[in-house]
């Protein structure tokens, strides 16, 4: 029988059909490196390893892969990629206005007072104002772990590192894209000189929540003070949300 797989949109079991049978390429979202990942991190992406080793799987009948049988024999190629978060993620990411502080912050706040009690490990003791020394001690220490644990994202990306790339080497890019949605008329600019944002307005994206389910209609209300006036003075508190923020100097 012809793998299956859940369509979100359709909440449907259905065939699997990739673009290219021989060659499958996905993505899956990786860990926030400001602490070391728990069991139930892993949970999420050992489910992913699970899957990419059942695709690569001689087992694993693709629906329209027509290819001979010498062919099939031969294997499938599938690319997995999976990102490391190392700067941008807030502590209250569940807010529509991208409250909070970055969880690479907090954990510089952490180790800094684990430092002052002494409890701090000898391994862990880096610079707590740095947010790279932070970020690349906890992503080796996920490393090791998701190599101990088998995940072959892990192993193919120390071969490759583009495999497993990091938000910060990637800021252009999200601010290009950004730029780009402000200039379609899909984001505006609000707030206060020095801490300025940009909010995406879920309006001017008609099929926003096809995924999720959570239509325009079933928003839920934000704070009234979170959502800074647009540039035309109307406040929109239900339909957006933060896509990027400028933090405060001090």
């Amino acid at each position: 029988m012809p793998f299956h797989l859940s369509n979100t949109i359709t909440r449907s079991l259905e065939a699997f059909r990739p673009a290219d049978p021989a060659r499958i390429s996905f993505y899956t979202c990786g860990p926030t490196v400001y602490d070391d990942a728990h069991i139930g991190n892993f949970r999420s992406f050992l489910a992913a390893d699970v899957l990419r080793r059942w695709l690569e799987s001689p087992l694993c009948e693709l629906e329209n892969d027509t290819r001979t049988d010498e062919d099939k024999a031969a294997g499938r190629t599938v690319v997995h990629v999976m990102n490391l978060t190392d700067v941008g993620h807030m502590t209250e990411d569940a807010a529509a206005d991208g409250g909070g502080e970055d969880k690479m912050a907090v954990a510089g706040q952490r180790l800094a007072e684990a430092k002052k009690a002494g409890t701090i490990p000898p391994e862990a003791d880096i610079d707590a104002s740095d947010p790279v020394a932070i970020a690349d001690f906890f992503a080796d220490r996920f490393m090791e772990d998701a190599a101990m644990l088998g995940l072959k994202v892990a192993t193919d990306a120390a071969r490759d590192p583009s495999l497993m790339p990091r938000a910060s080497a990637n800021m252009d890019g999200m601010q290009k894209l950004i730029a780009a949605l402000i200039d379609r008329g899909c984001a505006y600019v609000a707030g206060e000189v020095g801490a300025r944002a940009v909010y995406f307005s879920v309006e001017s994206f008609p099929s926003y929540g096809l995924l999720s389910g959570n239509t325009i209609e079933h928003l839920k209300g934000g704070r009234a003070a979170a959502f800074p006036m647009r540039p035309s003075g109307r406040r929109s508190i239900r339909r957006t949300f933060c896509c990027g923020k400028r933090t405060r100097r001090t």
